[in-house]
């Protein structure tokens, strides 16, 4: 007996939205959102990782805020890190 195979279809997936929740930078306003990454935005990760650090799904949009208001936590740090930099200091 033969199996027939479905063949895949075509479904053109569109890339996730994502948030930015990092300080205001050149180019980038806290929760913008993004769909795909343009190439800008790779510019300023390449010059401060953190900031890719802090662009994540909408759907971690209110766990992110909440943790970003942690003082100490990872998430807030990485705010300050971006802080930093756009204010002319360190990566």
């Amino acid at each position: 007996m033969a199996v027939k195979v479905k063949k895949e279809e075509k479904v053109d997936k569109q890339p996730e939205q994502m948030v930015y929740c990092g300080p205001n930078i050149p180019g980038l306003t806290q929760f913008t959102i993004l769909i795909g990454l343009p190439n800008y935005i790779k510019i300023q990760i390449d010059m401060c990782e953190s900031i890719g650090k802090l662009i994540v799904p909408i759907a971690q949009l209110n766990d992110m805020r909440l943790k970003l208001c942690v003082k100490g936590s990872y998430e807030q740090r990485l705010y300050q890190k971006v802080k930093e930099y756009s204010q002319g200091g360190n990566k």
